[in-house]
């Protein structure tokens, strides 16, 4: 019933063209974790039932070229959190945040209360400086959702450590909702940020939502699924613990006993995300609140017989964004290349804040209220390994550890599966991205190399290699998806 309000009440608001500006919005902040952007029917997906998402970009704008810029090691949660929080480019701000000042500080100093809850994983200096008042804080990088060690905030104080009964999903959303009944009454201005764990591993929805799901039938393979991926992106990426999630090659079927799992995590996601946007309308601050959903960065499930986050392909690095609220267009979609990093000038000049200098990231209000396109190029970098530019529909990948270059158009070939880059009648197109790369990365300060020092065989095979699984993962995933050997972990 709730989530039947909430859809009724947004599609109502379609009949306004711009919800007018406010001057200083309160700002609504929904972030998940491994999020595929063609996951959700927003973006033209059909994996998970999404009707609160879909809703909410009916009521705003849609982003369909935003990025995480990339990573310098396999957890690319955290960089991409560093870069969200600060504006910055990824090799000018370091994971902890240290020695910049982030989108919550700044905030404050412009009046407005902020609180988190959720996933923090930019150590703790940070989160007691960036939040410090926080409900139901996760400060590693991934836990199982059913046995989350959590913490408040308090005066800047790390408060109330322990682990704490239900899913994630269902906790972080309980303490927004706390949060926003706060709210009630009061026109202070408020940021909150309310970063899911889920959809990221372990892939455990709970029950019921895994059997509501499984209605729907068995979810198909990614257009671009194969066994393996075979051309070697280095070691971090191939055999990360993402990888390790099911052996090699892939199986098919376990593969979509995982997506199975995945779509419940999503559409558990929407509900409650829905309830948490309930809250928000009674509080009496729908009206008055830029809400903004978006993912720290995507996940390969299969797709070039990857797993993880760990390359610059399109479903790991492309990211979802919606905005809606005052100001917001509605029913708008932008197709403008942007940078997860330039939602924090956005937010803060939505605010009437100035940014500081030293921020990287753009002011995006030009491209949602379409005014104008967005960046000419985005860069994307992954460790030593990958490297990465797009421009306009063309995207040239750089592997400098074997030496390859691949070429793909994006909007002829979005799952990127077939490689130009030695066709003649795409060799001026390459030239060109391939002088572009260098140019965005010395505009980023990045100095990688186009070719390592020691140039590794192009291909790898990873038949029959596994290592035991990481602590997190309930006994039942390790039963099912480990050999019989791993079962005993400890």
């Amino acid at each position: 019933m709730r989530t039947l309000l909430l859809l009724v009440l947004l599609v109502a608001g379609c009949a306004v063209r711009t919800p007018p500006a406010i001057e200083r919005p309160n700002l609504l902040f929904l972030f998940a974790d491994d999020l595929r952007r063609d996951a959700l029917a927003a973006f033209g997906g059909e994996l998970a039932p999404t009707p609160a998402l879909h809703a909410l970009a009916r009521r705003g704008t849609a982003l369909d070229d935003a990025y995480c810029m990339g990573s310098r090691h396999g957890a690319v949660c955290v960089p991409s959190r560093a870069m969200l929080l600060s504006g910055r480019a990824l090799p000018h701000v370091r994971d902890d945040l240290a020695g910049v000042v982030t989108l919550p500080e700044l905030l404050r100093e412009r009046g407005y209360a902020t609180f988190m809850a959720g996933k923090w994983h930019n150590g703790d200096k940070a989160l007691r400086r960036a939040f410090p008042a926080a409900r139901a804080v996760l400060r590693g990088g991934m836990s199982n959702h059913f046995a989350m060690d959590l913490c408040d905030v308090e005066a800047g104080e790390i408060v109330r450590q322990g682990v704490r009964p239900g899913h994630s999903t269902d906790l972080f959303a309980d303490a927004a909702i706390e949060f926003l009944n706060s709210r009630r009454g009061n026109d202070e201005p408020f940021f909150a940020y309310v970063a899911f764990t889920a959809p990221h591993d372990p892939r455990d929805p709970p029950p019921a939502w895994r059997e509501r799901l499984a209605r729907r039938g068995r979810p198909q393979l990614p257009a671009n699924f194969r066994g393996q991926h075979g051309l070697d992106l280095g070691k971090a990426t191939m055999t990360v613990r993402d990888e390790n999630l099911l052996g090699w090659p892939r199986d098919p079927e376990l593969l979509r006993d995982q997506l199975a799992d995945y779509r419940a995590l999503i559409a558990h996601l929407d509900a409650r995300i829905a309830e948490v946007l309930t809250a928000l309308r009674d509080s009496g601050h729908l009206d008055d609140t830029i809400v903004v959903f978006a993912s720290d960065h995507g996940l390969a499930l299969g797709s070039h017989g990857l797993l993880g986050k760990q390359s610059v392909y399109e479903h790991s690095m492309s990211t979802p964004v919606v905005l809606a609220g005052p100001g917001v267009p509605v029913g708008a979609r932008r197709d403008g290349l942007c940078y997860l990093l330039d939602l924090m000038p956005t937010l803060l000049a939505a605010s009437g804040t100035p940014a500081p200098e030293g921020v990287d990231g753009r002011d995006l209000w030009p491209l949602i209220r379409g005014e104008a396109g967005g960046r000419d190029a985005i860069v994307l970098l992954y460790a030593a390994s990958q490297r990465a530019v797009r421009v306009g529909n063309r995207k040239l990948i750089r592997l400098p550890q074997i030496d390859r270059t691949l070429l793909f158009d994006v909007g002829d070939d979005p799952d990127e599966m077939r490689d130009l880059a030695s066709d003649p009648a795409f060799a001026d197109v390459r030239a060109r991205l391939e002088a572009r790369l260098r140019a965005e990365q010395a505009e980023v300060d990045d100095e990688l190399p186009w070719t390592a020092p020691e140039v590794q065989p192009a291909t790898i095979d990873l038949t029959g290699k596994r290592f035991p699984p990481d602590r997190w993962q309930p006994d039942w995933i390790v039963e099912k998806y480990w050999p019989e050997q791993y079962w005993r972990r400890r």
